[in-house]
C-alpha cells in the first residue's frame, strides 16, 4: 500500500515564496514574532497527520548590484526573518508526534556549534529533529559574516562533505551508547574509558577534543537536503535521508526518483535509504472552478517588484533586466543552480511570469478534498515519491481546508500512516517514523565514525 508522508514547508518570516501575500486577509503571518502563532500551527499539522514541520532558512536578504531595493522592506521580502532553530523546543514540548526540520549552513556555521544545538534539540524533541544541510554563497551573507574569499559552488559541497564527515563524528563517536551511567549511589555519571576525543585537521577544518553532549535519541538527526546540481545530487546520495526533488509533472518526477535511488545504490546504499519528497500546494473549493477562483485571489496579492528582488537574491540573476528572449539554460551561477534548473528550456520572460505565479511551488491541485486526495496518491503511485512538503498560500487557513477537507480523504484511503501503526506511537523518534529504525543504518557514512567495542571494554 502507498505510504505517504506529509511535511509542512514553513520559515520564520513574513512571506514564505509569494512574495506579497502576507497582506491577504486571511494570512496570519505578519504575526511570526509570536510563540502562540507557532504552537498553533503545530498542533494543528499534529491534528491532519503531517509527520514534520520544516524551516527553510537564510541569512541573507535582496541586493540587486550592492543595493537592497525598498520593496524587499516593503513587502517583507526576506527580510525581516527570525531564527527557526529557537522555535522548536516550544513546539516540541506542544506536541506529542509532529518532527520538525531546520535549515543550517555548513558554509558559515562553525560544525561544532551546530552539532552540539543539533545534539540538544534531539534531546529536547525526544529524537525529533532533523538537520536540513544547505550551503550558501551570498554576497551580503559573506560581507555579514566577515569572508572575504567567494567559495565556488562545487567546491561548497567539498566543504560540506568534510563537514558532515566532522559532524558524524562528533555526533556518533566521541561517546560509547552505554557512556552515561547515571549512577547516584556509586557517584558516577559517566564512564570515562567510554568518551574519547575527536580528533579532525582536514582541508577545512580542525576540532581536537571532546564532544560535550552526551548521546542523544537519534545521535544524528535525520539528513534533509535538495540540490540539483551534479554536486549537489552526489552529496545527498552519499548524506542525505530525504531529498526534496522538482515538480515539474509526474514523467519528470518519475526521473528523479528513480535517479535519486539509483545514486544511493552506487553509494553504496539500499535504494530504500532515501525518502524523496516534492512540493505540493492545494487550494481546495466547491469544485474546480471555485478552487481556482481562490487561487486567482490569492495570487492577486503577489507583489512582481518584490518577486524580482526575491529570485535575484537566490539566484544571483536578475531575470528581469536580462532580452526577455535569453534561454535560461543558457545562464550559469555560483548560487542556488536548482532554482534556476527548474526553468531549462524558457526564456528568461517566462521563466519570470512562471515564478511570479507559482514562486518555488511544484504541484498545485486543485479541486475538492477528495479530487485533491486522488490527485495525490496517484501522483505517489506513479512516480514513486515518498512525500509531499505542503506550501500554502494562506497561513494558517491553507493548512486548516488541507486538513479539514483532504486529510480525511488520505485517511479514508489507508495512506497516512496516524492512521495507526508504528510511525502513530507516541515516543517514536523522526527516523523511526520514517524508516522503522532509531539510528543511521550501517551502509550510512555516520556508521563509520562509530566505535566498534571489543571485549576489553
Amino acid at each position: 500500500m502507498t505510504r505517504i508522508h506529509l511535511g509542512a514547508f514553513e520559515i520564520n518570516g513574513v512571506n514564505l515564496t509569494s512574495q506579497g501575500l502576507w497582506a491577504h486577509p486571511e494570512t496570519q503571518t505578519h504575526r511570526y514574532t509570536d510563540i502562540d502563532y507557532w504552537i498553533d500551527l503545530a498542533r494543528l499539522l499534529e491534528s491532519g497527520g503531517f509527520d514534520w514541520l520544516f524551516f527553510a532558512d537564510s541569512y541573507g536578504y535582496p541586493s540587486i548590484d550592492g543595493a537592497t531595493p525598498d520593496v524587499a522592506f516593503e513587502q517583507a521580502a526576506e527580510i525581516p526573518k527570525n531564527d527557526p532553530m529557537l522555535l522548536i523546543p516550544a513546539l516540541a514540548a506542544a506536541t506529542e508526534r509532529l518532527s520538525f526540520a531546520v535549515t543550517t549552513s555548513t558554509t558559515f556555521e562553525a560544525p561544532y556549534a551546530n552539532a552540539r544545538r543539533f545534539a540538544t534539540l534531539d534531546h529536547l524533541t525526544r529524537g525529533r529533529i532533523a538537520w536540513n544541510v544547505v550551503t550558501t554563497t551570498s554576497t551580503v551573507v559573506r560581507d555579514l559574516f566577515g569572508h572575504e574569499r567567494f567559495v565556488p559552488h562545487d567546491e561548497r559541497y567539498a566543504i560540506a562533505e568534510e563537514y558532515l564527515q566532522l559532524s558524524y563524528q562528533l555526533f556518533e563517536g566521541s561517546w560509547d551508547d552505554d557512556a552515561v551511567v547515571a549512577d547516584k549511589q556509586a557517584r558516577l555519571y559517566a564512564d570515562p574509558a567510554k568518551v574519547r576525543p575527536v580528533s579532525h585537521h582536514g582541508t577545512y577544518f580542525s576540532v581536537e577534543g571532546y564532544f560535550n553532549s552526551e548521546p542523544s535519541p537519534q545521535r544524528t538527526p535525520v539528513i534533509f537536503q535538495a540540490g540539483a546540481s551534479p554536486a549537489g545530487m552526489a552529496f545527498a546520495s552519499r548524506n542525505a535521508e530525504v531529498v526534496f526533488l522538482q515538480g515539474a509533472d509526474a514523467a519528470s518526477l518519475t526521473r528523479q526518483v528513480a535517479d535519486i535511488r539509483a545514486r544511493a545504490v552506487e553509494a553504496g546504499r539500499t535504494a530504500g535509504s532515501i525518502k524523496t519528497v516534492v512540493g505540493l500546494s492545494a487550494v481546495v473549493g466547491t469544485d474546480r472552478a471555485d478552487a481556482q477562483r481562490k487561487l486567482d485571489d490569492y495570487l492577486s496579492y503577489v507583489n512582481e517588484d518584490a518577486v524580482r528582488v526575491y529570485f535575484a537574491q537566490m539566484t544571483g540573476i536578475d531575470l528581469a533586466a536580462l532580452d526577455p528572449e535569453t534561454e535560461v539554460s543558457s545562464l550559469s551561477t555560483e548560487q542556488s543552480r536548482t532554482q534556476v534548473s527548474r526553468y531549462n528550456g524558457k526564456t528568461a520572460a517566462e521563466a519570470f511570469s512562471d515564478f511570479v505565479r507559482h514562486g518555488m511551488r511544484e504541484f498545485i491541485l486543485l479541486g475538492t478534498g477528495a479530487e485533491i486526495a486522488e490527485q495525490m496518491v496517484r501522483l505517489a503511485e506513479e512516480t514513486g515519491v515518498d512525500g509531499f512538503n505542503y506550501t500554502p498560500f494562506v497561513s494558517p487557513g491553507s493548512y486548516r481546508e488541507f486538513v479539514e477537507h483532504v486529510v480525511p480523504e488520505l485517511r479514508a484511503r489507508g495512506v497516512l500512516g496516524d492512521a495507526g501503526g508504528t510511525d502513530a506511537r507516541r515516543g517514536v523518534t523522526f527516523r523511526e517514523r520514517l524508516f522503522g529504525e532509531r539510528r543511521l543504518p550501517a551502509d550510512h557514512p555516520a556508521a563509520a565514525a562509530r566505535r566498534v567495542p571489543t571485549r576489553a571494554s
